[in-house]
């Protein structure tokens, strides 16, 4: 048995050090845990842009995983870029094969152990678009995230992020192939949330002076609704990367009301979501917003100036880390939170433009 919880981590390299794999590990052993990182796509980019990004083929992927899952307790998973829909697929299929062993022992396990096998806690972060909005992968990053949703203990979007998800819900409810048992416990889940989702109606807002991301705080939402016109366009393919001198749309996209939007992605199965407030540029104060089965949860942050490369990935990471040390959702979030704004506040700079934070 390790000494440190172990976080199964599926991401991409990033060459500047300032997010994906880089970010993942680094909040993952600063958090006490240890990240096993499966590699999913190679990219191109600085601290700011992304040039290019080349997946990782998808039996590669279900190598590296499967030659850890063998050998390693496993806590936690957190997922960042699948980099691929075929990658994603079997990511999709790996959690279906772990939950699947946690069950077998938890069922052989007396009743008094049974709960130390309990399905491990899976955070997504879905990340659609690089912070000047780049595209991440070659397929259209909506759909292909679509076998992931209903897996997802936590799902971490960000405003425009939530608002493109839950305004392509409707493509989701396609069959998607995750393997007989996970597709089964995808489909129950989804079910069973959709149900809970409209009676939450607590708000309890906590004011802080730790917590964050993106352009100074974690990242969110603007009054007016997206349309299904901006929704498509939000999730068209993500195949053109970053052209020198012409920047993407990205900040400023309307992502219309964020309890909405996690509403939405509640009844597709994700069990809780924060959306993060960062996006929200009005404001001095940045707004995360945690939906549960039976909780809701405002956080409020100062908002820090500039912009940082990575706090998205820092914020999941450490989030799937407390996880594992077995934190409750609200103890991770609001933990992961403070620690997220603190090495925002703590960044460095490496060149021009987005910061680096200090993790």
């Amino acid at each position: 048995m390790s000494d440190r919880p172990c976080v199964l981590v599926f991401s991409g390299a990033d060459p500047s050090g300032g997010a994906g794999m880089a970010a993942d590990i680094q909040a993952i052993t600063a958090m006490g845990a240890h990240a096993l990182p499966v590699l999913t796509a190679i990219t191109v980019q600085d601290n700011n842009r992304v040039h290019a990004v080349m997946p990782v083929a998808a039996d590669v992927v279900l190598q590296q995983a499967r030659a850890l899952l063998a050998q390693v307790p496993v806590a936690a998973v957190k997922i960042g870029i699948p980099g691929s829909a075929e990658n994603a697929q079997a990511i999709a299929t790996l959690i279906g094969e772990l939950r699947a062993t946690h069950r077998a022992a938890a069922g052989a396990a007396p009743g008094w152990a049974q709960r130390l096998y309990s399905d491990p806690p899976v955070v997504l972060d879905p990340v659609l678009r690089s912070g000047h909005g780049d595209a991440l992968g070659r397929d259209d990053a909506v759909q292909a995230l679509a076998p992931l949703l209903p897996l997802a203990t936590l799902i971490t979007p960000n405003g425009p992020e939530a608002a493109a998800l839950a305004g392509n819900a409707a493509r989701y409810r396609a069959p998607v192939r995750v393997g007989a048992a996970a597709a089964s416990v995808a489909g129950a889940k989804a079910r069973s949330v959709a149900a809970a989702a409209d009676g939450v109606t607590a708000d309890a807002v906590l004011d802080g002076t730790n917590g964050g991301q993106v352009t100074g705080g974690l990242s969110g939402v603007a009054p007016a609704r997206m349309t299904s016109e901006t929704a498509l366009a939000a999730a068209a393919p993500m195949v053109a990367l970053a052209t020198r001198g012409v920047p993407p749309v990205w900040h400023g996209t309307a992502h219309g009301d964020a309890l909405a939007h996690a509403r939405a992605l509640r009844a597709l199965g994700c069990t809780h979501v924060l959306v993060t407030g960062g996006h929200d540029e009005g404001s001095d104060v940045v707004i995360n917003r945690w939906l549960g089965p039976d909780r809701q949860q405002n956080w409020s942050w100062p908002r820090l100036p500039g912009g940082f490369h990575g706090s998205g990935c820092t914020l999941a990471a450490a989030t799937a880390a407390l996880l594992a040390l077995g934190n409750t959702m609200a103890q991770a979030l609001t933990k992961a939170q403070g620690y997220t704004q603190r090495a925002l506040a703590a960044s460095y700079a490496i060149a021009p433009g987005q910061r680096i934070p200090q993790r």
